[in-house]
């Protein structure tokens, strides 16, 4: 296997840690493979989304950093087409919630969906996908 290195947050590591723990992995190496694989998958199977759907996107952010209010702001505007309805709201302290409601082509809004993921600051992104085509 190929050794790679992997930069993590303290929170995220001790999240880490504690899901190896109770999970029964033998490794954050274990676990880290079967979340790539995970992703992998769920990346595999996004791309065979087609026609008209409708969703609902999550993203949970820091509220703290400046970059994932920013991201968001861009991610809004740069997508404005898609976006029929968005509700942001402050969370525990330190954390907002960005609910999205989107609708349009599957492609476009995996798309968007992947530039969430990709937002500095973003610290979770759910979906849920409903076909508009029957």
């Amino acid at each position: 296997m190929t050794v790679i290195s992997v930069s993590l947050t303290p929170e995220l590591l001790e999240r880490l840690d504690e899901f190896v723990a109770r999970s029964g992995y033998s490794s954050r190496s274990e676990a880290l493979r079967l979340a790539v694989r995970d992703s992998l998958a769920q990346y595999s199977l996004q791309g065979r989304q087609r026609g008209s759907v409708m969703a609902t996107v999550t993203i949970i952010s820091a509220t703290r950093q400046s970059e994932s209010h920013a991201g968001v702001m861009d991610l809004r505007n740069g997508f404005e087409s898609l976006i029929f309805s968005n509700m942001h709201i402050h969370i525990e302290e330190g954390y907002c919630i960005e609910i999205f409601l989107v609708k349009g082509e599957a492609e476009k809004i995996m798309f968007f969906i992947s530039r969430a993921k990709a937002v500095h600051g973003v610290r979770e992104v759910n979906y849920t996908l409903t076909p508009l085509d029957q």
